[in-house]
């Protein structure tokens, strides 16, 4: 019984530290990445900031391409999680409209956002699937969530909604138009998040809202 203890305890220490230095390597490799672009960032940087060897880098990530791809997957989950988070207004819909649109709009307007598209834009023309994995976990699974809240809002007659995805998609191009771009290109331009999704909601209620929501 003792040598099975001391068996599990090992082996729960080693994959403690297995993961400690996958998370070491991911955190150094998200600098770097965010700093440089995926074509200019090197393994040699990526292990000196991450303060690993390359061997050990190597032997959790055999490729430049793969590293890049898992910090890309964990940084668009975490994006996701902060834009499905729960809405606090669901019983109204101009409430809960803007507070999803305000919540779209400081996304944007994260500096860290913003660097991630930056460097998924500029990495899809020699490694496609970053592209893949930004649609799947960042547009795609924003529209499937607000798809979802329109859906419920249309079955409590708060909205007339009908094709629900289609409807979502609107919403968020709504939301972010005029501001994304400016973003992306570092134009120097204040926004209003308050306003700005007010007046999203306005158009979208112009028409997707009963007669009492306009």
């Amino acid at each position: 019984m003792l040598h099975c203890a001391f068996v599990i305890t090992f082996w729960n220490q080693v994959i403690a530290m297995r993961e400690s230095k996958v998370a070491d390597v991911l955190r150094g490799a998200r600098e770097v990445f965010l700093k440089c672009g995926f074509e200019g960032a090197s393994v040699d940087a990526i292990a000196e900031q991450a303060k690993v060897s390359k061997a050990t880098l190597y032997a959790h990530f055999p490729s430049k391409d793969r590293l890049f791809l898992s910090v890309l997957q964990a940084e668009c989950d975490k994006l996701s999680e902060e834009i499905c988070r729960p809405l606090s207004s669901l019983g109204d819909a101009r409430g809960a409209l803007e507070e999803l649109s305000r919540r779209m709009i400081g996304l944007v307007m994260d500096e860290g956002y913003i660097r991630l598209l930056r460097v998924c834009i500029g990495a899809v023309s020699v490694l496609p699937e970053a592209g893949e994995i930004y649609m799947d976990a960042g547009p795609t699974r924003a529209i499937t969530h607000v798809a979802q809240i329109l859906k419920d809002l249309h079955e409590t007659k708060s909205l007339n909604v009908e094709n629900v995805q289609n409807a979502a998609s609107q919403f968020i191009h709504l939301s972010i138009s005029g501001v994304i771009m400016p973003r992306l290109l570092a134009v120097d331009q204040p926004v209003d998040a308050s306003e700005h999704s007010k007046r999203a909601v306005d158009a979208f209620l112009g028409v997707y809202g009963r007669r009492n929501d306009l």
